[in-house]
This record gives C-alpha cells, structure tokens and sequence, in this order.
C-alpha cells in the first residue's frame, strides 16, 4: 500500500481508504459489507471513511463490526452532519459516534457541509474541544470553499485543519483550478469521494477512434494497454495527484480485490494529456 502524509501533522495514511456510503441499509448486505471491510483492511486499506448520516448511525455500526479486534491498525474518518453543527450538537454527536463505533477516539472528524443554521465559529470551538479532550485526533471539512477553510482555520486557532473531503472524478475536476492548488499550498490533504462518479453505473466514458469507423471508450482502449479496468484507470487518474488520497466504496470483497489493482503502477504521460483531451476540466 502507498501512503501519503495527512496535511503537516507527519501521520500517513493509505493513499486509498474505503467508502461506507449506503452501508448498513439493506441488512441482506451486511455480512458482505463487514467481509468486504476486513477484507481491505487485511490488505492495507485502513483509511475508513464514514459518519453519521449513513444509513441513520447504520454504516457506523458496521464498521464497529469491521474493525472489531483491529481498532489500532485503522485510521477512523466520520462526520458530524450539518444539522448537529451547534456547540453542544457536535459534542453530542461525536458522542453518539464513538458509541456506534465502540471506540473511545476518532482519528479525523469532519464537519460533513457546511451548516446554513450554526456559525462556523460555534461548530470549530466545540472541535477544538473534543481534540483537546483527546476524543478526536484531527479536525477536518468536507464540501468547503476556500473561504470556508480559510475561516475554520481562523476559528481553530492552534489547531491545524488538516483535510477537505471533496467529489472528485474524471467528469467533475472543478477542484483543480483554485481549491486543489490552494489546499496544496496550505498543508491541507484533499480527501476525493465518488472517484467513478455520482453515479458509476451511468460514468461518461467518451468514444474513442481506433480504426475507420470503429470506436471503443476510451478508458477500456487504455485498459488494454495496461491490463486494466476501465475503472481502475479513472481511479488511478484520480491518485496522480501527489495531495490526493480517495476513498471508493465497495460492497463486496471482489470490488475490493478490483479497486487495489488501481495501485502500484502510473499512467504514461501521453495517456495522460489523451484523458485530458477527453475528459476536459
């Protein structure tokens, strides 16, 4: 597993950790979820990602399972939701989290959009609270404008905001103008969610002319020449970046096993300026 640094705080954690969304709301799934869980963390992925608002507290449970017996091999992510973003609603809820996750810390909190009820101040005074307390490592966002990072790290004080979480894929580079580069310059790890896309069964794959009139996507014709999936070329596109880490969901151990085949290789230089013609920012 390769690791990168989380912000300037000197911990590495796994380039790719795994996603729980939808976790824990079919409970003819969950055996499968909890293996597929354990099954990444045998091999690595032990960047977790959750919160609260999966599936009702639900994803949190599972993961309790996951990590059950294991609980210092993993780097813990959950969120408070937006809704909870009042002092004592954040202390609240990191309390209800650690219940469900039947742990006494959390290795990175984050508050998961930013609130159109409570001042930032109030929710980054409660976080400065918990780190103190050692109930929480790292406080981190998720969804914010550099603005909004700008003035969490102005209310955190001493306490260095160390991750965004962030949408990003090969159909929505947005953070690539001004808030990658921003959160490069700032010591700020960019955490991208959905890297096949808000919805990888329907993931824009644009044509690409190989001979006449045939065409083939193009991220299966780049497949073939590196013996891989379509999907694990657009995940390993998304790793290119040297601040990035991601963190896919996969709900059974075959995803998982696809998802680590991501690794351990880099796209060519001239592939990479062909995705950029065809997946343009």
């Amino acid at each position: 597993m390769l690791y990168r640094q989380l912000g300037k705080t000197g911990v590495k954690i796994p380039v790719m950790g795994q996603g729980t969304w939808k976790f824990g709301e079919n409970e003819q799934t969950e055996k499968e979820e909890i293996e597929a869980l354990r099954y990444g963390i045998a091999n690595g992925m032990t960047l977790i990602d959750t919160a609260e608002e999966y599936a009702n507290g639900r994803s949190e449970r599972l993961v309790a399972q996951a990590i059950d017996g294991v609980r210092n091999e993993v780097f813990l992510v959950t969120k408070v939701s937006s809704k909870n973003c009042s002092f004592d609603g954040v202390i609240w809820a990191v309390e209800a989290s650690l219940n469900r996750l039947n742990t006494n810390y959390i290795d990175l909190y984050l508050q998961h959009w930013p609130s159109q009820q409570y001042e930032l101040a109030e929710t980054m005074e409660a976080m400065v609270k918990l780190v103190k307390e050692g109930l929480i490592k790292y406080v981190g966002v998720s969804n914010f404008s550099i603005e909004l990072m700008q003035e969490a790290q102005k209310c955190l004080g001493s306490i260095p905001l160390v991750c965004n979480q962030v949408g990003y894929h090969l159909n929505d580079r947005r953070i690539e103008d001004h808030l990658l580069p921003y959160c490069n310059e700032n010591g700020i790890t960019v955490m991208g969610y959905s890297p096949f896309g808000y919805a990888p069964q329907v993931f824009g794959m644009p044509g690409f002319p190989v001979s006449g009139t045939e065409e083939r996507n193009l991220l299966d014709e780049l497949g073939i020449k590196y013996e891989k999936t379509a999907y694990q070329i657009a995940l390993n596109w998304v790793l290119r970046q040297e601040n990035i880490v991601t963190i896919p969901k996969a709900v059974n151990m075959k995803h998982m096993e696809n998802n680590l085949h991501a690794l351990g290789w880099v796209i060519d230089k001239e592939d990479l300026d062909l995705i950029d013609r065809y997946f343009p920012k």
